[in-house]
């Protein structure tokens, strides 16, 4: 997979290192080789007419990247935010807000499924895949599915930030 490609095959997915993230009782997972960097959160900026979900817009290097409440986006309980994981998504830039960052695992193939159809349409497609880690069950994000598109409308220019 190339970076910020969507997740297209299970196959693919199950042999990718993927980055667990987790915010409250959630374990999520997005693959590394979407993953820009993690880091400290940062101020963030409101957005109109953001969903909720988007907390608003922080500066990263210079660029506002909107940043999502992972908590919010699954409608989990909301959780202390510890850590932006910023990703590339698409032709975009996102900063995930979490609670930790657990690590880097690789799946076996026996481990990763299709969504069941309750969850199909779980926030427009955020999720890709459904998988167990460790016992628990483990979400496996969409990196491209995270902000609607109009969400990237509303984002100022760099020279605004």
């Amino acid at each position: 997979m190339g970076s910020g490609a969507r997740l297209a095959d299970l196959n693919d997915l199950a042999f990718s290192a993927l980055l667990v993230i987790r915010t409250g009782a959630l374990r999520c997972a997005v693959p590394v080789d979407h993953v820009l960097e993690t880091m400290r959160p940062l101020p963030v900026r409101s957005l109109a007419c953001a969903p909720g979900f988007v907390l608003g817009a922080a500066v990263i290097r210079g660029e506002p990247v909107p940043v999502v409440d992972l908590a919010s986006l699954l409608s989990a309980p909301s959780a202390a935010v510890a850590r932006f994981v910023l990703l590339q998504a698409g032709s975009h830039k996102v900063a995930l807000a979490v609670e930790s960052v657990t690590g880097v695992q690789v799946l076996a193939p026996h481990s990763v499924s299709n969504l069941p159809p309750l969850l199909a349409g779980l926030q427009a497609g955020a999720v890709a895949a459904i998988g167990a880690l460790d016992k628990d069950l483990l979400l496996v994000l969409e990196t491209a599915r995270l902000v609607p598109d109009d969400v990237w409308a509303s984002l100022p220019g760099p020279e605004a930030s």
